[in-house]
């Protein structure tokens, strides 16, 4: 008989007042059977990132979700194990190249011990942790680098404004716009992650205490160049105000609008300055960078981190069995940097 196990189920979308725990359930279910070309992982670190919001409303996270490739994916079933991005160390394997003891980034389904098709993993940097990869070098990494470059287009002496700062990605893109040589301004929603940005070299104030309207013209009197934005809403029309000519606003998140009804969000009221000061607003999904791109990335990453230029921050929670209160905890803004699960690794594998 195939071994103990457990998997993290959808079982119903959230109601009218935003996502609850009891979203999920905590299922036993045995231990997948390794086919040839997979791998059996022991899961060790889960990703919890904003979006995952989205994945819980499916078709109901807007009046209109056809047409757009982001909305078909990002849509749970109810009923279903949900799948997402892991970090796992290999307990079995039947695929060349892959060894017992491994350790690979993949997505996969949310079992404490789960099967993935090993082409789909990556086997994990040496000399870098499990959880400095998940923060600083996996998809947040490509998240923000690669929108931050190629989107924002960053040039000596850009003035940049980074909205939810001292979360997961806004970390990176800061210290990535302070790397290529940007003055940065950032907010967040206490004094200690304030304190942590400006350790870093960030400008940056406590939204709580003063609205982003009034940071900005403190902070950043003369406007902004580039505006990274992970919060939308009311943050994105305060920030609106200051962009400078041709200011290109990257528009990566809108967490602050997640966990609200399509018909309950804030609705930004200043887009005329797009027209009057010619500014340029991309949204993106990572999937639209190449393979050479993201190669860039994790190169870079990795050279910075090893030069001191990168800082790893990271919450985590720990047990398999905190799976949604992560969701929570992220919507809500508990976590510094990267929101991650952390899973011990069975006794006999370390």
């Amino acid at each position: 008989m195939a071994a103990a196990n457990r998997e993290w189920i959808f079982v119903k979308r959230p109601s009218g007042s935003g996502m609850s725990e009891s979203d999920f359930e905590l299922r036993d279910c045995p231990t997948p059977v390794v086919g040839d070309g997979e791998v059996l992982l022991s899961t060790h670190l889960i990703s919890i990132d904003p979006t995952m919001r989205n994945a819980m409303s499916g078709s109901e996270v807007a009046e209109r979700t056809e047409g757009a490739a982001y909305y078909k994916f990002m849509n749970w079933q109810v009923g279903s194990v949900v799948s997402w991005s892991i970090i796992g160390r290999v307990e079995e394997s039947k695929a060349p190249g892959f060894e017992v003891g491994d350790m690979v980034s993949t997505f996969a389904p949310l079992r404490e011990r789960t099967v993935a098709v090993a082409e789909a993993c990556q086997k994990l940097p040496d000399g870098v942790s499990p959880t400095a990869v998940m923060s600083s070098m996996g998809g947040t990494a490509l998240t923000a680098y690669l929108s931050a470059t190629h989107i924002g287009k960053p040039e000596t002496g850009d003035v940049v404004f980074v909205s939810g700062a001292a979360g997961a990605t806004g970390l990176v893109a800061c210290q990535t716009f302070q790397n290529l040589g940007c003055k940065v301004v950032g907010s967040a929603g206490t004094d200690d992650k304030v304190a942590l940005l400006e350790s870093l070299g960030v400008s940056a104030f406590n939204y709580k205490k003063e609205s982003t309207l009034e940071g900005l013209r403190r902070l950043s009197p003369n406007g902004l160049n580039i505006f990274y934005d992970n919060v939308g809403g009311e943050t994105l029309e305060q920030a609106l105000e200051m962009m400078n000519d041709h200011g290109r606003v990257v528009m990566c998140g809108a967490i602050s609008q997640y966990d609200m009804k399509p018909s309950e969000r804030y609705g930004v009221r200043n887009l005329f300055h797009v027209i009057a000061k010619q500014l340029t607003l991309q949204g993106f999904i990572v999937t639209i960078f190449s393979e050479e791109h993201k190669a860039e990335c994790i190169a870079t990453m990795a050279q910075w981190l090893q030069e001191g230029k990168l800082q790893d921050r990271h919450t985590a929670l720990d047990g398999f069995d905190k799976f949604p209160a992560g969701i929570r905890g992220i919507l809500s803004g508990v976590n510094t940097g990267k929101m991650l699960i952390r899973v011990p690794l069975p006794s006999s594998m370390l």
